[in-house]
């Protein structure tokens, strides 16, 4: 690890994000594949030698700046799928949640993730496997929807899929019909509740 004074893991923390984060701004200008590892160092203002000393790769630091929102989405899920509301409303909590978070910085989030999918997939591998834990839960709340009658049989993970995807079309419609939050509501009504007449 780095010479001299040795840190605390939350200090180890805090300059692994300031060296991702200088990362992100080159990743966004440049391109991933576009980026050295020097520049990196170089816009951290550390040698490339110390930079190795927090990450093993460039791969590390991508995957680094995409799962650090989505643990808190997964941290904060777990909590809300413990409440004794119904699965539709804990659906519902769940995704009003992860749209706040991508909302802090949706641009950055979506050309992270375009960057993303450019890598090897065996590094996407890494991230999905925290992405299914996420998704996991959602197919939970739909299943136990499904076993208590408040939703009809379906494929549980298909419209765990169709949720999801209702993220990035409210936050990146260039024909919005409200707010994120208006439009969020109307979606999942439709998709929870269907829209043939019973």
């Amino acid at each position: 690890m780095t010479k001299g004074k040795t840190r605390t893991q939350e200090e180890l923390e805090e300059k692994r994000l300031e060296i991702a984060h200088a990362a992100a701004e080159l990743f966004f200008r440049n391109g991933f594949n576009e980026t050295s590892v020097s520049q990196i160092a170089s816009a951290a203002g550390i040698g490339k030698s110390t930079l190795y000393d927090f990450f093993k790769s460039k791969d590390e630091i991508i995957l680094l700046l995409l799962d650090d929102p989505l643990a808190e989405v997964r941290t904060r899920a777990k909590v809300i799928a413990e409440n004794s509301a119904t699965p539709f409303e804990r659906i519902s909590q769940i995704l009003h949640m992860h749209m706040e978070v991508l909302m802090r910085d949706r641009a950055a989030i979506f050309k992270l993730f375009f960057e993303f999918q450019r890598l090897p997939l065996g590094v996407q591998a890494r991230h999905e496997v925290k992405r299914q834990a996420y998704q996991d839960l959602l197919v939970d709340l739909i299943n136990e929807g499904i076993a208590d009658g408040s939703f009809r049989m379906v494929d549980a993970d298909m419209v765990m899929k169709s949720l999801l995807s209702i993220l990035s079309s409210v936050l990146m419609t260039r024909r919005p019909a409200g707010t994120p939050t208006v439009m969020l509501d109307k979606a999942l009504d439709i998709i929870l509740k269907g829209v043939q007449q019973t």
